[in-house]
């Protein structure tokens, strides 16, 4: 055993030298001694003396100083020294700045701290936020089911104008079912962990939005990011995962993708993407929230505006906040995809059907007006860009 464990190296170094110097005297030819026949030499001397040092080390108890009780005056002191760590960091002058405050519906123009102003930052691509019908909806909706079924779909929430909308919503995109969530993120949030479970394998653009992220966190899944819109990207990395991975022909396998991507702009190539997905054999989710009403001449999205089969995606989703100027989400596809999220998943099962601006009666009938107005082409600019140009005649036009 190391002696340098045990004591400090000053003695170390003391022990060190006597022992070279008994070894040493020990050496010398007549430094020899016969203990029952055997002969003993100056080493082995030494080395017995190092022996017991160490038994005697270690038979000792460790030095304890003696403890004494703090007095009062003692605690009181320590207490009015002690300064606690900030459990969150120090507060910006930007964090300081208030919210603006809006005081009017949030259209074209709003107005925001008492000053109308244009608004560029919201998601009514269509304008359809204030139409006319929608609000003849939403009050005679109120009168005719009140303010909301306060209970969840599964047990006593479910409405007839869910199951209306449901299949409306359903016929309008080309798919055979469509199920209703009562918050658009709450559809992506359900959505993707209802069929990614532990152990499944998910290829997901870097540039999804935080209601992607959120369902993928929630999955446990296997994920693997590929390049934003970067189509060689996914194509290697499709490679990569199937080559690699011996299981990967056992595992449920998806590919996640927006249509628009909330935080670039940029719309995806669903061709590609749709070959790729084919060659692997991966399914797709794919999320139309910010093309729904703005992509393809109808306004159904990039199915659509790629003239791509609706059915050769598996799964569809979107919130309806944004061209549909309502609230809450869907999720489209077959009747199995349907089926399942119905009679498994917690946010369709458990949850009230509560909503940030009115009850859902008005939002699925605004969603079953919003889907007339997009059906009869009215309302949709033959354009491929999710932002709307606006054209004013003169300058004051613009300054008014």
């Amino acid at each position: 055993m190391d002696l340098a464990s045990y004591v400090p190296t000053a003695f170390m170094e003391s022990v060190k030298n006597a022992s070279e110097l008994i070894t040493f005297a020990y050496d010398v030819p007549f430094a020899r001694a016969v203990v029952f026949g055997v002969h003993i030499g100056g080493h082995l001397f030494v080395e017995g003396l190092l022996l017991v040092v160490i038994i005697f080390l270690l038979s000792q108890k460790s030095y304890k100083p003696p403890k004494r009780p703090l007095t009062t005056k003692e605690i009181d002191e320590l207490c009015d020294e002690w300064v606690p760590e900030s459990l969150i960091p120090p507060v910006t002058e930007e964090m300081k700045r208030e919210a603006p405050v809006l005081s009017s519906a949030a259209g074209p123009h709003a107005t925001i701290n008492g000053k109308e102003v244009i608004n560029f930052a919201s998601a009514n691509y269509l304008g359809l936020m204030g139409h006319e019908k929608l609000l003849d909806s939403c009050s005679s909706s109120l009168k005719k089911y009140g303010v909301g079924s306060c209970g969840p779909r599964q047990f006593y929430g479910t409405i007839d104008v869910h199951l209306d909308c449901e299949t409306r919503m359903a016929e309008f995109l080309g798919t055979p079912d469509s199920i209703l969530y009562s918050y658009g993120l709450s559809t992506m949030f359900s959505a993707i962990p209802a069929f990614c479970k532990k152990g499944d394998l998910i290829i997901v653009d870097e540039g999804v939005h935080w209601g992607i992220q959120n369902g993928l966190f929630l999955s446990r899944s296997t994920i693997v990011y590929f390049k934003h819109n970067d189509m060689q990207s996914l194509r290697s990395t499709l490679e990569k995962v199937t080559q690699d991975n011996k299981r990967a022909k056992k595992l449920r396998r998806y590919i996640v993708v927006e249509a628009v991507y909330q935080n670039s702009g940029q719309i995806a190539p669903l061709d590609e993407i749709i070959q790729l997905k084919e060659k692997y054999k991966f399914r797709v989710l794919l999320d139309e929230s910010n093309s729904l009403g703005v992509l393809g001449k109808s306004g159904r999205g990039l199915t659509e505006h790629y003239q791509v089969p609706i059915d050769k995606i598996d799964i569809i989703t979107a919130a309806m906040g944004h061209a549909l100027a309502s609230e809450g989400g869907f999720c489209t596809g077959s009747h199995r995809v349907v089926d399942h999220q119905v009679r498994t998943h917690f946010h369709y099962i458990n949850l009230k059907q509560t909503w940030l601006t009115f009850e859902v009666n008005c939002i699925v009938l605004d969603f079953k007006i919003g889907m007339d107005l997009l059906s009869s082409g009215t309302w949709l600019i033959n354009s491929s860009k999710c932002l709307m140009i606006i054209i004013f005649k003169t300058n004051m036009d613009l300054l008014s």
